[in-house]
């Protein structure tokens, strides 16, 4: 690959004069332009925009932190940022923190000089830890979790989703409805377990139908993935607590929980119901395909984006914190619907 010091021992000028064509700059004769922009063609030189923003302290560079990729959510909405942010001209750096603190704070510490902003799925991070990182680069949160810091936050309908997917089910005729991903320690960074749980809790009133505790299945585990799903409805099952419809606090869990049903020899749905929330891809394909509650991952990262942009440009205030809180859809499909999802499906 060629180099600009290529170009400058081709064109017989120095780097510095280079660098000023390259980047648009005033103080080059018309007929040194010309030499250097051939040079540039016959090398084929291409400059690295990443290396002369940083030169130039205008950085396109977003970092984007993710608690990791193993749950298929954070793989779809790092996919969805990567295409936004293409669209406003910016590179995405993306780290994985593990959901740790100390992970977090160090993505600040060792890349924050060199980025234009940071998108962030924050886990373990304190009130004044969520105030620093705010401080140091222009940040935005995509969280479930409020802060008590002024950082703008995206963030999914979570409470009012799980609401609309118990109505579902009450509509359908289910009437032990039972919840699986719930959390009662009420630690913060469980905030979507918290919120999913009331809306759970709403749902069930909505419908007249009573909150029973034989119903709620914690995971034992902030991981919500197919295995932890599974071993909690099988544990449902194995103690003989009757239901007729679970909704899972996540696909990943969903996708579990059909697996254990299967498994039992119950069908789905004229036995049991069962629906997730993420949308994820794996829910249009599975068998029977799952009903979820699309949480609008393509919106969340379009307005991250927006308040970022506001951010790096000095136009948002300075004194206090957005909150944008995305459009969600319930995807009604053969889990909950059977043989007449084909026509009722959005």
């Amino acid at each position: 690959m060629s180099t600009m010091h290529d170009v400058a021992q081709r064109a017989g000028v120095s780097p510095k004069t280079v660098s000023r064509v390259v980047n648009g700059e005033s103080g080059v004769s018309e007929r040194t332009r010309r030499k250097v922009d051939a040079a540039i063609a016959e090398l084929d030189f291409r400059p690295n925009p990443i290396a002369r923003n940083l030169r130039t302290g205008r950085t396109g560079l977003v970092g984007l932190a993710l608690p990791h990729l193993s749950q298929p959510f954070y793989a779809e909405l790092a996919e969805a940022i990567m295409r936004e942010a293409e669209r406003h001209d910016l590179t995405v750096l993306t780290e994985l923190t593990g959901g740790v603190a100390e992970a977090e704070l160090a993505l600040v510490s060792e890349h924050g000089p060199y980025l234009a902003g940071l998108l962030m799925y924050p886990v373990g991070l304190s009130d004044e830890q969520a105030r620093s990182v705010a401080q140091a680069v222009p940040t935005v949160f995509m969280s479930e979790r409020a802060y008590e810091a002024p950082v703008d936050r995206v963030a999914m309908a979570n409470r009012e989703g799980v609401r609309a997917m118990v109505s579902h089910m009450a509509s359908l005729g289910y009437t032990r409805i039972a919840a699986l991903g719930a959390d009662h320690t009420g630690r913060p960074e469980r905030a979507a377990a918290h919120l999913r749980l009331d809306g759970y809790r709403d749902g069930l009133s909505d419908a007249g139908l009573p909150y029973l505790p034989e119903l709620v299945c914690e995971v034992g585990t902030p991981d919500w993935d197919r295995q932890h799903g599974a071993e909690a409805t099988r544990g449902l099952i194995e103690r003989g607590v009757p239901f007729d419809a679970l909704v899972a606090f996540a696909d990943a869990l969903a996708l579990g929980a059909l697996h254990a049903v299967q498994e039992a020899d119950l069908t789905i749905p004229d036995q049991v119901a069962v629906a997730g929330f993420d949308d994820l891809d794996d829910a249009r394909y599975a068998c029977p395909s799952l009903t979820s509650i699309a949480p609008g991952t393509a919106q969340i990262a379009r307005e991250a984006l927006a308040l970022l942009n506001d951010r790096m440009a000095l136009t948002a205030p300075q004194n206090t914190g957005r909150l944008v809180v995305a459009d969600f859809d319930l995807m009604a499909r053969e889990s909950t619907l059977g043989g007449v999802a084909a026509w009722r499906t959005a």
